[in-house]
């Protein structure tokens, strides 16, 4: 993943653009999926970069510019590659170092093919050659994106082709390219597709450096304008200022992280600047980038949810990084309904997203389709954002929607005979019913108001929350916990029927919620999670709870490891240890996450639990939150437990 808030690029394991998203993060996908090709012609051979090369991906060290291997040792070839998105403008950045690793002298030319669907259509393009500067430019209503590049002794395109594709069985421009020639064919319109090339004649065991790059804009002369920009200040000199900006953003005053093992902090650093990719410039913070699911469902990851943000935010207030919170804060503000709650997810320019939830219907009154641990966790954040940051007049700005209206709508939403929350969607998005966990969540968002009618001198206002949150935990606690289980149920259905299903997200009741260790009924339900639901074989981790079927790749386990709920467990150990050996639990999840994560960093939604291989979408910037959260959580166990040891 590079981006800078308004261009996100998402590259696959063979070094192709899969997603490309301007100008708002995760609302309109160019690429959609589709490939943008690199390839390489060596002396009447042609080979594509792809799994029959030898790939390595990652970022140089601190920052969201890439450093990529790719090596064919039958072509006697390397590739090394930096990209980048400028951070100040909407430019995609790429450096190609060609070696030539034979013995003897070669001309080598190397290809870039770019199959976009502008707005994510796959017609109405326009691809052409633009021949005064020299640059191939696609475009579609107000979106225009122009491609160029030169070689380190200026040289530009070698060659170049526009073309149609999908349709009349042409396959591209792509296809074209593998005898090593561009028909130079001028434009092309409809679902269209544009390869270029460079040539190097190389002498034995040398390199030669190609600079590459697409600017965005909407308008022709806007993309012209970047590309002399480009031109005028050099690739090399874009990448330089992109890679000190973000190591200079990383490495700002905050949290002291040397106390954490290298690849543990490595990992922390990389999970912000990955997490920061997914932050629109108007504070939506997607789900992800990667559009791969869209096999499975036609539907993509590149929603906010205000559960995912809210945790994204927190993670993002725990390490000095108030500033993104506060876009994110402001996106909620703007979203919230007048009613005082969330709808499921939301495109990042604030538009409802796509659903599945059906309204629900109780004893003929109808339920909102809605899931109500996202509205609590809003709240839950914006107090722990002001109980650090203590900035009172951001907070008066968005108080009066995400305190006031969210409280007014939680207290509203209950059960009048139970003073439960009334039936909601669960965390999963699976089944509606009142859950332990978003009970719990609830009941600590309600309490997070109080605190903030005290701040703001509302006497009144503080003793009528306090009181209904002792209310609701003592109505969680009968209604939710069984005697006989000893532990929390998962949930109560419409039909009064009790889900007793363990299941990972009970920990959130301790995490998120109102029950602090040590709770004993929370000290029961955490242990029984960890004996039913930790892989004790395969790469180990938690499932989601048992019997999980999404996704499922063995009846051996109850689920496939999931990096989100075994932080949990590593965020109820930090919370739980007393002594430094306890705490080495915490510690031990840490490092299971830093060794299935991919090489460049990223954290998958779940895994294979054989070989860890990343399932479904990736990366998943919930992952990713939990944990720079279970990190941060450590380190303050670690010095608590520290100082009790000392003294």
């Amino acid at each position: 993943m590079v981006g800078n808030g308004s261009l996100a690029i998402a590259l696959d394991s063979s070094l192709r653009i899969r997603d490309l998203f301007y100008p708002r993060v995760g609302l309109e996908n160019h690429v959609g999926g589709h490939k943008f090709l690199l390839g390489v012609w060596i002396d009447k051979l042609f080979r594509w970069i792809d799994d029959d090369w030898k790939i390595s991906s990652n970022y140089l060290p601190e920052t969201l510019v890439s450093r990529c291997i790719a090596s064919n040792p039958n072509l006697k070839i390397e590739l090394e590659i930096n990209d980048a998105v400028y951070s100040f403008l909407d430019i995609y950045l790429r450096k190609v170092v060609v070696r030539n690793n034979d013995s003897q002298n070669h001309e080598i030319r190397v290809f870039f093919s770019h199959d976009f669907h502008l707005y994510g259509e796959d017609a109405g393009d326009t691809a052409f050659y633009e021949p005064i500067i020299k640059a191939v430019i696609h475009y579609k209503r107000n979106r225009y994106f122009l491609v160029n590049g030169e070689t380190e002794q200026n040289d530009g395109f070698y060659e170049f082709a526009t073309g149609q594709k999908e349709s009349f069985g042409r396959e591209g421009t792509w296809r074209d390219a593998e005898d090593g020639i561009l028909s130079g064919n001028l434009i092309a319109q409809g679902s269209v597709d544009s390869t270029v090339s460079f040539r190097l004649r190389m002498n034995a065991n040398s390199e030669h450096t190609i600079y590459y790059w697409i600017a965005c804009g909407k308008t022709l002369e806007k993309v012209k304008e970047l590309n002399f920009f480009v031109k005028k200040t050099g690739l090399e000199q874009l990448l330089l200022e992109t890679e000190n900006y973000w190591s200079a953003w990383i490495n700002k005053e905050g949290v002291d992280l040397n106390i954490l093992p290298k690849d543990i902090r490595r990992l922390v650093k990389t999970s912000l600047l990955v997490m920061r990719t997914h932050v629109d410039s108007r504070g939506g913070i997607i789900a992800s980038c990667d559009s791969d699911v869209l096999q499975f469902n036609r539907d993509t990851y590149s929603y906010v949810w205000p559960r995912d943000g809210a945790i994204c935010a927190m993670a993002f207030d725990a390490l000095g990084f108030q500033e993104v919170s506060r876009l994110f804060f402001g996106f909620c503000n703007r979203v919230i309904t007048d009613e005082g709650y969330f709808r499921h997810k939301y495109w990042s320019n604030g538009s409802t997203g796509s659903s599945w939830h059906e309204l629900l219907g109780t004893d003929g009154k109808q339920q909102l389709p809605i899931q109500l641990d996202e509205t609590a966790l809003v709240l839950i954040a914006l107090w722990n954002h002001f109980q650090k940051y203590q900035d009172l007049e951001f907070i008066s700005k968005v108080y009066p929607r995400l305190v006031v209206k969210a409280t007014e709508f939680m207290l509203d939403y209950r059960d009048e005979r139970t003073g439960l929350p009334k039936p909601t969607f669960d965390v999963w998005e699976e089944r509606a019913g009142i859950f332990s966990s978003t009970a719990a969540m609830v009941c600590s968002a309600l309490s997070c108001a109080a605190k903030f009618a005290q701040v703001f001198y509302d006497s009144e206002r503080q003793k009528y929350l306090n009181e209904v949150v002792s209310q609701m935990k003592k109505a969680i606690i009968t209604h939710l916990y069984d005697d006989k289980l000893k532990r929390f149920i998962k949930a109560i259905y419409p039909d009064n029927s009790r889900d007793t299903t363990i299941d990972s997200s009970l920990l959130m009741a301790t995490i998120y919620g109102i029950f602090n260790p040590p709770n004993k009924a929370m000290k029961e339900t955490a242990e029984a999670v960890i004996n039913h639901l930790w892989l004790r074989q395969g790469i180990g981790g938690l499932s989601r709870y048992e019997n999980d079927k999404y996704h499922r790749v063995s009846e051996r386990f109850q689920g496939n490891p999931w990096p989100v709920c075994t932080m949990w467990l590593g965020r109820w150990y930090c919370r739980t240890a007393q002594s430094l050996e306890e705490l080495n639990k915490a510690l031990d999840i840490l490092r299971w996450s830093a060794g299935i994560s991919l090489p460049s960093g990223l954290l998958a939604e779940q895994l294979n639990p054989f070989d860890g291989k990343p399932i479904s979408v990736s990366p998943l910037i919930w992952s990713h939150a939990e944990f720079v959260m279970t990190a941060n959580e450590y380190l303050d166990s670690y010095r608590r437990l520290r100082y009790v040891e000392r003294n």
